[in-house]
């Protein structure tokens, strides 16, 4: 099959190329900026936030069987708009696939949003599930909770340079999270992507236990093979500054996981029903914690997990050395 793979280069997006590829299919990759080392892959450099009519996408449409849609952002900055990239770029993507007779599109969304939408990445999502829904396509979306696997970004990054800490903190209004495993995502989009697989559906994709936000990194941390620590319950208040922090550090280009969507997307929390999913994918959903005590934490794994709470004191402290030593040498 001819796969186009809108966010190819993403967390989720690599995964389902690189399997896709590795099983002989022709994959049309887009990203905002291609890695130029994947040659497995046709490329394409489209920003989703800007190809908000059909007949942007017609050129890399051409002759493909089948659209997934891995594009995503949690909240507005200067380099993303979750209205964009959830709404009105995918909007002119399915109706593309309309006008192409492209009839097979995998869309991922995220779980609960037919339910809370608390944020604007929760309210985007929903209404580019219900765009997709009112077109005569075979469409099938896929709502994962939080998604871990061997490599880490975004919250899943977050949640291991947390376990690394001296301490555990636990964040203040935090619901229980129903942790997906990467693999159960990839293989849901594989078997929905074959021609005899169900259409018109909008699953969960969850695994099979609910972790609070402090359990999730104690696993992590025995998971790396690192002794317990004392757990510290931050106030909410030192909570609500982080976050602001983060959303500051959004507003100079960084995109941290520490903002304040994330804050009210933690309170609502992220558990669904696997049993649609198992029903129809006939896949059992890997409890996150067995899975990875199945593949050991490596050195590599250990030392992103340390040195990844040094990123925001480097994006701090290098600034204001450079600033105070300017201010010392007009002096």
């Amino acid at each position: 099959m001819r796969i186009l793979i809108v966010g190819a280069s993403g967390f989720i997006g690599s995964a389902v190329a690189a399997r896709l590829s590795a099983e002989g299919h022709h994959i049309i990759g887009v990203a905002r900026h291609p890695p130029q080392s994947l040659a497995t892959i046709t490329w394409h450099p489209l920003d989703v936030a800007e190809t908000t009519r059909p007949e942007d996408w017609s050129a890399v449409l051409h002759n493909v069987d089948a659209v997934v849609n891995c594009a995503g952002a949690l909240q507005d900055g200067p380099a993303d708009s979750v209205q964009a990239v959830h709404v009105a770029g995918p909007t002119a993507l399915f109706r593309a696939c309309v006008v192409h007779g492209v009839r097979r599109v995998i869309h991922i969304s995220a779980v609960g949003v037919d339910r809370e939408t608390p944020s604007g990445f929760s309210r985007s999502k929903r209404a580019g599930d219900e765009a997709l829904m009112a077109l005569d396509l075979d469409w099938v979306i896929l709502r994962p909770s939080v998604v871990i696997g061997r490599s880490a970004y975004g919250g899943s990054a977050l949640l291991r340079g947390l376990a690394a800490l001296p301490i555990l903190p636990v964040m203040s209004e935090t619901a229980p999270i129903q942790v997906a495993h990467l693999d159960d995502v990839v293989d849901a989009i594989l078997l929905f992507l074959r021609p005899d697989a169900p259409a018109k559906v909008a699953i969960d994709v969850v695994g099979p236990r609910q972790y609070r936000f402090e359990e999730l990194v104690a696993l992590l941390r025995t998971w790396m093979r690192w002794p317990p620590v004392r757990l510290v319950r931050l106030p909410g208040w030192i909570a609500g500054v982080l976050y602001r922090l983060g959303d500051f550090a959004a507003r100079l280009g960084w995109r941290p996981p520490v903002r304040t969507t994330a804050r009210l997307e933690m309170a609502r929390g992220a558990v669904g029903d696997p049993s649609r999913f198992k029903e129809l994918t006939g896949v059992e959903p890997r409890d996150v914690g067995e899975a990875l005590m199945r593949e050991p934490a490596s050195v590599q794994e250990r030392w992103f997990a340390r040195l990844y709470v040094l990123k925001p004191i480097v994006f701090t402290v290098f600034p204001l050395f450079w600033i105070a030593t300017a201010i010392v040498s007009r002096k």
